[in-house]
């Protein structure tokens, strides 16, 4: 779609409802999260199609800087490592190697100390942060919904048995809080295997559209207003990809390792618990694709009042 795709993606990330409203009214790091996925899959795109050094330490920063805010942004190295592999003829495979390994070098180098701090502040192993298993324990257990939320104005911890809410009180620190929610978490897995597959899918279908909780801390208005946007990215999204696959080219390998990337982080959350910000972390990404179906749609309607002109 030429320049008409870049600007209209970027407008509509400009005009994106939640960045606008996490980047104006909370301190959190959703905008930057954003922003280092989106930075991990141009730089992608530039290593396959300049396979260096200088690129392969380029992608091992954002993902390591990126990881250090949110962790499963490595998901893109191995992802990018494989497509590297497909599109590099064999003989060359050891320029794909030598880049995986580079970047996931610098990734680690990043983010080395910080977990180095973490296991000699805690006497143990502790990778980046104490409260993974709380977030693994929303998502799985007895009284999970899939969102953090159990319904308007209580969130899933809220209506925990009163004994297994002392149990957890009275454990003496974080770690000793962190071992007893990846205890309980895993126990209903395992005690309840068919119901955690139906709620992973749950999730899964809850990140790509709305959960019943979704919008419980803001006015109405401004959920129907985030719901109309964001069907209208899908369509144009729809728009772009069937554009993609008329035109064909090495757009679409782009656009399939773009949508291999949204479906692995998508997944990925949805082992833990899935709300609204999740999937704006990664909608710019989407709304990459979006620009391009509005261009198209431009161009086509332009086309099509040009043919009416001459008719006329």
């Amino acid at each position: 779609g030429g320049w008409r795709a870049g600007a209209a993606a970027g407008l509509l990330v400009a005009l994106h409802p939640g960045l606008v409203v996490y980047s104006a009214t909370k301190a959190h790091p959703l905008a930057f999260d954003a922003l280092f996925f989106a930075l991990a899959l141009l730089q992608s795109y530039r290593l396959v199609e300049r396979t260096t050094i200088r690129r392969a330490v380029e992608l091992g920063v954002i993902v390591g800087i990126g990881t250090l805010s949110r962790a499963t942004i490595v998901i893109f190295l191995p992802i990018a490592g494989l497509w590297l592999l497909l599109v590099t003829p064999r003989s060359s495979w050891w320029q794909v190697v030598r880049s995986a390994v580079v970047a996931g070098l610098c990734a680690s180098a990043i983010v080395a100390p910080w977990t180095i701090r973490n296991t000699l502040l805690h006497h143990q192993f502790v990778f980046l942060l104490t409260t993974d298993s709380d977030d693994f324990w929303r998502g799985n257990n007895a009284f999970a919904t899939g969102h953090s939320y159990f319904d308007e104005t209580r969130i899933v911890l809220d209506v925990m048995p009163t004994e297994d809410l002392l149990d957890l009180q009275r454990q003496p620190d974080e770690l000793a809080q962190r071992e007893w929610f990846s205890t309980h978490a895993w126990a209903f897995i395992r005690n309840n295997p068919d119901r955690f597959a139906r709620l992973t899918v749950t999730k899964f279908f809850y990140f790509w559209w709305f959960a019943p909780q979704s919008g419980v801390l803001y006015p109405p208005m401004w959920r129907l207003l985030y719901q109309v946007y964001y069907v209208g990215a899908l369509i144009f999204a729809f728009v772009g990809v069937r554009r993609l696959a008329r035109d064909g080219g090495p757009p679409v390998a782009k656009a399939i390792v773009l949508g291999a990337f949204l479906l692995s982080l998508s997944a990925l959350q949805s082992l833990y618990y899935v709300e609204g910000r999740h999937r704006w972390a990664v909608e710019p990404m989407l709304l990459a694709l979006s620009g391009g179906g509005l261009a198209a749609m431009v161009e086509r309607t332009g086309r099509q009042l040009r043919a009416d002109r001459m008719v006329q």
